[in-house]
């Protein structure tokens, strides 16, 4: 899914979103029918065992992937390697390669772009400075890339055909931490540079800079992309 503006900017989103009011996803009924259900991004936004945020993403990106109503999906907080976590993750997203990396680098943008392509998404794991009373201080939070933000490369007679027409400006993300996009098909808007320092600018106006300290890829096993 892709939406255009008059800037020449292309917002490229994941497969089985829309939201032309409220946020929707498509779902698969134990008949074989598919229709749109509801997203409902402020349910279970308070939970206070996921603090920052990760649970509350896998479950929507579970649900959207796997077709599955949200309410059937389990409450899944944590990515871990051990065994009994890949059990757990084998049931959340069955048919699904996840690939998590703390090495962010100037290639991150090109990557989220295959992913998105490939029919998967991507979390971020975002490290952003807020001012406390006073005082700066570092949260970490968990965002889900619904999508990317792309500039139309200019046509040059040298380019050749499988080169590149787009390059990608920035991820467009949701998250526990902000209001619900009602209408909209993110949140906040994160562009970074290649040490991964990052600027995070939501749609309630808010500016807030920091780091991604981590980044996971989710991606259907019938494709493949360089992590």
């Amino acid at each position: 899914m892709s939406e255009k503006s008059a800037q020449g900017l292309v917002h490229h989103y994941m497969r089985g979103l829309r939201f032309d009011g409220p946020w929707e996803y498509r779902v698969v009924i134990a008949s074989g029918r598919r229709h749109w259900s509801r997203m409902l991004p402020d349910a279970d936004r308070d939970r206070t065992s996921d603090q920052e945020g990760l649970g509350w993403s896998l479950r929507r990106i579970a649900a959207v992937m796997t077709q599955r109503p949200l309410r059937t999906i389990a409450a899944f907080s944590s990515l871990s390697t051990h065994a009994d976590g890949r059990l757990r993750r084998k049931g959340l997203f069955p048919g699904v390669e996840i690939w998590s990396s703390k090495a962010i680098g100037a290639d991150l943008m090109s990557r989220l772009g295959v992913v998105l392509e490939s029919g998967g998404c991507a979390l971020l794991k975002l490290v952003l400075q807020r001012r406390q009373h006073g005082k700066l201080e570092h949260a970490a939070c968990w965002a889900w890339v619904v999508g990317v933000e792309m500039m139309a490369l200019p046509d040059t007679e040298e380019r050749s055909t499988a080169q590149p027409r787009h390059t990608i400006r920035a991820a467009l993300v949701v998250s526990r931490e902000w209001n619900a996009p009602w209408g909209s098909g993110f949140g906040a808007r994160v562009s970074w540079d290649a040490l991964g320092q990052c600027i995070l600018c939501s749609l309630d106006g808010a500016r807030l800079q920091g780091r991604c300290a981590e980044v996971v890829t989710i991606v259907p096993k019938r494709s493949r992309h360089t992590t």
